[in-house]
């Protein structure tokens, strides 16, 4: 397998992709903030170290209830793809913020491998959040907010 192929908003991985995404309102949310909606509250990072792509998405709001954490890491070779998701039982009522990980078995149908798997309740919103991607506006990256207003557009 080659490496990691970098898409508009993330990276392209066995032609599965992990993006960062956001409402485009940043996750600012009330006074000073662009948004107020429970979608702005949502979103998605990415984190590329050498052989390593972590994603983290975050579905949970202050208005959501039941919410739990699950994720996986599965690797193939020497890379390894680590997907961590704060996510609610509760119906969705909004658009989420965010770009959604692969299934788990879209992975397996590629051929890598299972390390870890795991779904355990959270208290709240799941915070703190990990430390390299601590909200919405942190440094992960993100995608570009003129480039994230076009996303109907598909250009390859």
């Amino acid at each position: 397998m080659g490496c990691f192929e970098k898409v508009h908003g993330g990276y392209k991985v066995d032609g599965l992709e992990l993006k960062a995404a956001n409402c485009g309102c940043g996750g600012l949310t009330g006074p000073g903030g662009s948004g107020v909606g429970d979608c702005c509250m949502t979103f998605s990072r990415i984190k590329h170290e050498g052989n390593s792509i972590k994603y983290f998405g975050k579905y949970t709001t202050p208005n959501t209830t039941d919410n739990y954490e699950w994720g996986y890491k599965v690797k193939k070779g020497d890379h390894e793809v680590e997907v961590q998701v704060l996510d609610t039982r509760a119906p969705k009522k909004f658009k989420f913020g965010g770009f959604p990980p692969p299934p788990l078995a879209a992975w397996k149908e590629k051929g890598w491998q299972v390390a870890d798997q795991y779904e355990r309740p959270v208290k709240g919103t799941g915070e703190p959040l990990p430390a390299w991607c601590d909200s919405p506006t942190s440094a992960c990256e993100r995608p570009v907010a003129e480039l994230e207003s076009a996303k109907g557009d598909k250009k390859k």
